[in-house]
C-alpha cells in the first residue's frame, strides 16, 4: 500500500499571500496621505491681460482660463523693477468699487469676473489702482513712484489677482503709457 501525504497549503504561497496583503495596504495607506482621496478644489487660473494709460484709465480683461471669483479675490499691483530695487516690496490693494465692468457693474458687486469679460477704471479713478502713490516713509518717500508721474510713462508693473491664500490666479505686466 501507497501512503500519501497532504498539507494544506504550501508555506511558499503563504508568503505570497502575505506580501499582496501588505502591498495592497501599503497602497491605500500611501494614497490617502498623498492627496489621491482627497476633497480640495483647484484653484482657478486665469489669463489676464491689462493696459494703463495716464490720459484715458485703465483696462482689465479675462482672456481665458477659468472665472475668478471676486468675492475671495485681491487684486494687487506691484511696481516692476525698472522703478528701482528698493521699490518693488511695495504692494497696494486695487479698489474693486471703482472697477466699472461692461456691463456698468463694479468688480465689488460682481461674482465672478469670467473669460471674455472685461472691466476699466477711469482716468479720475486711477488713484483707487495705487492708492498711495506719495509715501510718506520708507525708501520710497517721493511722487517720483507714483503710476501717474509722467516721469514713469514706459515703465511697467505688475496687475495680479490672488486667492484667499495668497496665490495667483492670474497676472499682467502693464506698462504705463501717456
Amino acid at each position: 500500500m501507497m501512503q500519501r501525504h497532504e498539507q494544506a497549503v504550501s508555506p511558499v504561497i503563504g508568503v505570497m499571500l502575505m506580501l499582496v496583503v501588505v502591498i495592497i495596504i501599503a497602497a491605500l495607506v500611501s494614497a490617502f496621505s498623498g492627496s489621491a482621496v482627497s476633497g480640495t478644489t483647484k484653484a482657478p487660473s486665469a489669463v489676464v491681460q491689462a493696459t494703463y494709460s495716464q490720459s484715458n484709465g485703465m483696462t482689465i480683461s479675462n482672456n481665458g482660463g477659468d472665472a475668478i471669483p471676486l468675492g475671495s479675490t485681491t487684486i494687487m499691483v506691484q511696481p516692476s523693477r525698472a522703478f528701482g530695487e528698493n521699490v518693488t516690496r511695495y504692494s497696494w490693494v486695487v479698489n474693486k468699487s471703482y472697477v466699472i465692468t461692461s456691463s456698468g457693474q463694479t468688480l465689488a458687486a460682481v461674482k465672478a469676473f469670467k473669460p471674455g469679460d472685461t472691466a476699466t477704471v477711469s482716468k479720475r479713478n486711477l488713484t483707487y489702482v495705487q492708492q498711495r502713490p506719495d509715501f510718506s516713509t520708507g525708501d520710497a518717500d517721493s511722487p517720483e513712484y507714483g503710476f501717474n508721474n509722467t516721469a514713469n510713462i514706459g515703465l511697467s508693473f505688475n496687475l495680479l489677482f490672488l486667492d484667499s491664500a495668497g496665490k495667483s490666479i492670474g497676472q499682467s505686466t502693464v506698462t504705463i503709457a501717456t
